[in-house]
């Protein structure tokens, strides 16, 4: 490993120092997922300092207090091992990658703090798995439990499960409402009825709470966020040219949103394999209504993407977005939030909401305006139903004047 990113001189010095087959395994984990030549020399040189500072003769449970203290040290040591003066960035760059290389072998010790009924949201989580629940369902489902489970932790003296009451969740949804706005409330007490209706099946609390919680009551329109008009989409990707790789991504992005409608969840999970370049078609993995959807591959999309290919980093992810930082994973659902949220403040575009399910519902509004069927539309958005996607209708004014025209008297 060392050979390949050091002359010989110095990879012979790196294989002399201590915990040599822990450093090396690490440096080639990084390299696996696409970490350069240049950062894999800087770790190199770092672990050994990590080694040193620690006073490491083996690889040992560490904890981040301790990792600290070896940070100041290593920042304020002047001998022979400084090559340069310590700037604002040494000390925390040397408590990331130490944190990082221990977290690798499972040798950093977390401060575990203990919240009530956790037992029973491991089983839960466990039940939600066995259902074949999808990925961000069980994230969010176990974010809103344990949530709850830290204000009653706080909050109540009695902390076992059995002896949580309906008047403990609706205090709890109480002060979230104070906080929060009516869609989140909505969200938490949904989620708070799942989790009760599994521990009620379960004999693991008291029965009827499930029955008993009740969020604030949403319109569904009012839930849905308003976009930006379908010309002021046209200049958002009029923005997204330029030869950065960066921004080579971002209007492959752009594209997959405003054309398609997709969700960032979807986005973010496209693979290479899911396009068929000779017969132009791309597959999805639906978020919500789960299982798979085609889509005809438009020119000027394909462009964009293998625009994007040529300027990929390399990696052995198979994700077709990535991080253009080291070691170059899939690219975070934020990164996708962050791509249309800036653009559309720079130019001035102030929607309702400005993340990337706005360009959803400006795509599904164009469609209804000319004049697709709510069954399409539901087909192409990946709805299930047609309900979701008759909100939009609300808020297209031709639809709403078209209806009203109707001559129904005929029919009374």
């Amino acid at each position: 490993m060392f050979e390949t990113i050091f002359i010989p001189g110095s990879a012979h010095r790196h294989r002399l120092a201590p915990l040599l087959r822990e450093r090396e395994s690490f440096l080639l984990h990084l390299k696996n997922r696409g970490t350069g030549r240049d950062c894999l020399r800087t770790y190199a040189s770092r672990l050994n300092q990590i080694v040193r500072f620690l006073r490491l003769t083996r690889l040992r449970r560490v904890r981040p207090g301790e990792i600290r203290k070896a940070a100041r040290r290593w920042a304020a040591h002047d001998g022979k091992h400084r090559r340069r003066p310590a700037g604002p960035w040494s000390e925390p760059s040397f408590v990331w990658l130490a944190r990082r290389w221990l977290r690798f072998h499972n040798r950093l010790v977390l401060p575990r703090q203990r919240f009530c009924f956790a037992r029973e949201l491991h089983g839960y989580t466990d039940f939600m798995r066995s259902r074949e629940f999808s990925i961000a369902t069980i994230r969010g489902q176990n974010y809103q439990a344990g949530r709850f489970s830290r204000w009653v932790s706080t909050h109540r003296r009695k902390r076992d499960l059995k002896s949580i009451k309906l008047s403990d969740v609706d205090r709890y949804l109480a002060v979230k409402a104070r906080e929060w706005e009516n869609i989140s409330v909505s969200t938490g007490a949904g989620a708070l009825r799942s989790f009760f209706r599994y521990a009620e099946s379960r004999k693991l609390s008291s029965e009827g709470i499930a029955r008993g919680i009740k969020g604030p009551l949403i319109r569904l329109a009012s839930s849905v966020p308003h976009g930006p008009t379908w010309s002021e989409v046209t200049r958002l990707l009029r923005t997204a040219t330029g030869n950065k790789p960066v921004t080579i991504r971002a209007r492959a992005v752009l594209l997959l949103l405003c054309r398609y409608a997709l969700r960032r969840g979807e986005i973010v999970r496209l693979e290479l394999t899911d396009f068929d370049w000779q017969n132009n078609i791309f597959t999805v993995r639906r978020s919500k209504k789960g299982g798979l959807q085609q889509f005809p591959l438009q020119s000027d999309v394909a462009a964009a993407l293998a625009n994007y290919i040529r300027v990929r980093p390399r990696s052995s992810s198979k994700h077709l977005f990535l991080s253009f930082h080291p070691p170059f994973g899939p690219m975070h659902p934020s990164s996708v939030y962050e791509i249309v949220s800036l653009r559309l403040k720079k130019l001035n575009i102030r929607p309702k909401k400005c993340g990337p399910h706005s360009l959803r519902h400006s795509c599904a509004t164009e469609l209804l305006g000319r004049g697709f069927s709510l069954r399409d539309i539901a087909d192409f958005l990946g709805h299930r139903t047609c309900q979701s996607v008759g909100v939009y209708a609300k808020f297209s004014t031709e639809s709403l004047r078209a209806i009203a025209n109707l001559d129904l008297t005929g029919k009374l």
